[in-house]
């Protein structure tokens, strides 16, 4: 059944939202992967704040178009699905990859970040980076690893005090 053309705008309008909320996009070429498999993926990419669209190349290119990047989508070869993550950057990447190792013939082609295309290696470089909570856990260690430095030292003058009271109190006994 063909799409009327209001159907294709109001499919570009949902793209063009899509892609002003987006943090971070990812287009893959899922040839070969089978339906199962992607509703196993959109269930992954839900649980990390991101979803998982198949869109024609020219309604991804109106779209992006739209929101000011100029940049067709036909160069990418296979059937062209986006990855759109409005949470975390890192995280749809991630299951993204995972994904990829799992079922060979899905492949990550380019990215978009802050409004730069990103080449398939960049995005595959975001997967190795460690996600936005193990670098606040590593900023708050940091920031905690002189005060708890201070507090040891502090406490360690008051065991020592301690230790020398107890042994004068017991040589007088």
């Amino acid at each position: 059944m063909p799409l009327t053309r209001e159907k294709k705008s109001k499919i570009v309008e949902e793209l063009t939202e899509m892609f002003k909320k987006q943090k971070i996009a990812v287009f893959s070429d899922f040839r070969g992967v089978g339906v199962s498999k992607l509703t196993a993926l959109r269930r992954e990419m839900k649980k990390t704040g991101a979803e998982f669209r198949v869109a024609k190349k020219t309604f991804l290119r109106i779209a992006l178009k739209v929101i000011g990047i100029d940049y067709d989508p036909k160069e990418l070869e296979g059937e062209i699905g986006v990855i759109l993550g409005y949470e975390d950057q890192i995280a749809p990447v991630k299951s993204a990859v995972k994904f990829g190792k799992e079922n060979k013939t899905f492949k990550i082609l380019k990215g978009i970040l802050d409004g730069k295309f990103l080449e398939g290696k960049d995005v595959l470089a975001l997967a190795k980076l460690p996600s936005r909570e193990q670098l606040l856990a590593k900023l708050v260690w940091t920031l905690n690893s002189p005060i708890q430095g201070f507090h040891n030292v502090l406490n360690a003058n008051l065991k020592n005090l301690v230790v020398v009271l107890n042994k004068i109190n017991n040589l007088k006994k």
